[in-house]
């Protein structure tokens, strides 16, 4: 599992640098805004996505399919209500990279085949991201999108240009448990900072091996990890 992990990580890492520097290239723009600020454009504009906000089950966070020949991308307008949904833009920001990567490696399940000729009367064939991802099951499909996806959003480099996330590091070479309030922030407004959602970073981190996160005495405390520093580097 942990090799499948650093596997889908490294190619959502490089898919997503493949994209920016697309954007980069034809926007003419040096440094440009988080991926995941931009990724509604890295979407539309470079993987020939059709991006729609139309109103889903809120057990859903948005989906693909392959629509008069080419791809479609829905995110759900009712993202806000889904339950445990706080950050709306970071949460769909996150479910994008999901469908970009499903665009990148899974169209050929959508595109129907020879068989159907009248696909009028076919139903349309679409990938569903979940919010119960976390299923105890999910598909090889599903949990490498999932993690690639994640992993393109959270840009490590956008993290490093974070002054939120740079007073996040100084911090965490505090000892004292009395900052873990004061680090919960930061880490709050650097997740803002790169468009992505709490969990996403937290998850992330904590995969990686960054930090640790524990339940002591009914709060949640952090526990930078000693690799925590490189972080600073941007990856």
């Amino acid at each position: 599992m942990r090799n499948q992990r650093q596997e889908a990580w490294a190619y959502g890492r490089a898919f997503r640098d493949q994209l920016v520097s697309l954007y980069r290239e034809e926007y003419g723009v040096d440094v440009p805004r988080p991926p995941a600020m931009i990724v509604d454009e890295l979407l539309t504009d470079f993987l020939g996505v059709t991006l729609h906000f139309d109103p889903l089950s809120l057990q859903i966070y948005a989906q693909t399919e392959w629509i008069e020949d080419h791809p479609v991308v829905t995110v759900n307008s009712l993202t806000e209500q889904i339950p445990g949904v706080k950050d709306v833009t970071g949460v769909q920001n996150v479910a994008k990279f999901h469908e970009a990567v499903h665009v990148d490696r899974d169209l050929s399940e959508l595109k129907p085949g020879p068989q159907l000729l009248l696909p009028e009367f076919a139903p349309p064939t679409k990938i569903v991201c979940h919010r119960g991802i976390g299923l105890s099951s999910p598909s090889r499909r599903e949990f490498w999108a999932e993690e690639a996806g994640r992993a393109a959003a959270v840009s490590y480099e956008g993290l490093a240009r974070s002054d939120a996330f740079r007073a996040f590091i100084r911090l965490s070479q505090v000892g004292s448990a009395t900052a873990n309030g004061e680090r919960w922030t930061l880490l709050y407004r650097a997740a803002k900072d790169i468009g992505i959602n709490i969990s996403a970073l937290v998850k992330q981190l904590e995969l990686e091996g960054q930090i640790v996160v524990q339940k002591e005495g009914g709060r949640q405390v952090i526990h930078p990890q000693p690799s925590f520093l490189g972080l600073m580097e941007g990856r």
